[in-house]
């Protein structure tokens, strides 16, 4: 179950959602999260995530792989996030200089960086993981 994803308790969301949807984190076991993530466990949870990832010329294992090559010193912050179906749960951002190509972390001379935000849906049994943002950060 997600909670064994999780490093905090699950709390329900505020309602209605504040303008500042931060709260503490991580959220995640980052390492749990790698170890269980394949392509096909990857859902885009909002529209604008399906068109970044879509004009990225990218697919699920792609945004599988980038969410693989993070580290704990890429983390940013968490909040509150709603997909476009309406659920509402907390995510962990993260950002790093990502290598396309290669698949692999990049340096900060050579790569972009890349912005993406994820979390789980509250007890769903199948740990599908919601990303919620995957775009390059300006």
């Amino acid at each position: 179950m997600v909670d064994t994803l999780r490093r905090q308790p699950w709390t329900e969301p505020p309602d209605p959602l504040p303008g500042k949807r931060r709260k503490p984190g991580p959220i995640y076991d980052l390492a749990a999260v790698q170890a269980r993530l394949t392509g096909d466990a990857v859902f885009l949870a909002t529209q604008r995530c399906r068109n970044a990832v879509q004009d990225m010329d990218w697919d699920h294992d792609d945004v599988a792989r980038l969410i693989r090559a993070l580290t704990s010193q890429d983390y940013r912050n968490s909040e509150w996030c709603e997909s476009s179906g309406g659920v509402i749960t907390d995510a962990d951002v993260y950002m790093l200089y990502y290598d396309p190509i290669d698949q692999c972390r990049g340096d900060r001379a050579r790569h972009r960086r890349y912005y993406v935000k994820f979390g789980f849906r509250p007890n769903d049994h199948r740990l599908m993981v919601m990303v919620f943002s995957c775009h390059l950060s300006l």
